[in-house]
């Protein structure tokens, strides 16, 4: 918007008050002490409001540098709770890292032993295998030794049968004939 041109002053008295003109010093006067006494008490109420606007501005700082120094501790606190969790957190890996190595080397352990547990089993089967093979062969040598023992036995039991029916029948045919 372009500025307003300003009216040339009139001729004559040019002190007026909003368009009328002062006549008398002493309504001058009075106009003066009116319009300080306006400027006055504008500057006190500006005055009171700069005050208000300083304080409130004061206190909006303190609120701030209240709010920076809970935040830097806040901002702190988080930190040193970041660093003691990850300060256990790796506590706690390596814990685990050993408890997980300890059981990979008992597991190994167990895994040889249970080897040799195994071979050892083993041998001891071939063995115990070995004795019942032994013990096999032998009951089977016996067995047959027992046979032809029996057969040996029946054999020697045939002959004295005969040799008894042969003998009793010697004597009867004696007895008869010494009875004839």
């Amino acid at each position: 918007m372009p500025p307003k041109k300003k009216k040339a002053p009139k001729k004559g008295n040019t002190d007026d008050l909003d368009g009328m003109q002062i006549v008398l010093p002493e309504d001058r006067i009075k106009y003066l002490e009116s319009q300080t006494q306006a400027l006055e008490m504008q500057l006190a109420y500006r005055s009171e409001a700069t005050a208000n606007a300083v304080a409130e501005c004061e206190t909006i700082k303190e609120e701030l540098e209240s709010a920076t120094r809970k935040y830097e501790g806040e901002k702190q606190t988080s930190f040193d709770v970041a660093r003691s969790m990850t300060r256990q957190y790796k506590g706690m890996q390596e814990e685990l890292l050993n408890k997980v190595t300890e059981r990979e080397r008992i597991i190994e352990m167990l895994k040889d032993e249970l080897e040799t547990l195994k071979a050892v089993h083993k041998e001891e089967i071939a063995q115990k295998d070995g004795v019942i093979q032994q013990k096999d062969d032998d009951a089977e040598k016996h067995r047959v030794e027992t046979e032809g023992m029996c057969k040996h036995f029946a054999n020697l039991l045939v002959e004295a049968r005969l040799k008894i029916v042969s003998y009793t029948q010697g004597s009867v045919i004696d007895e008869v004939r010494n009875k004839h």
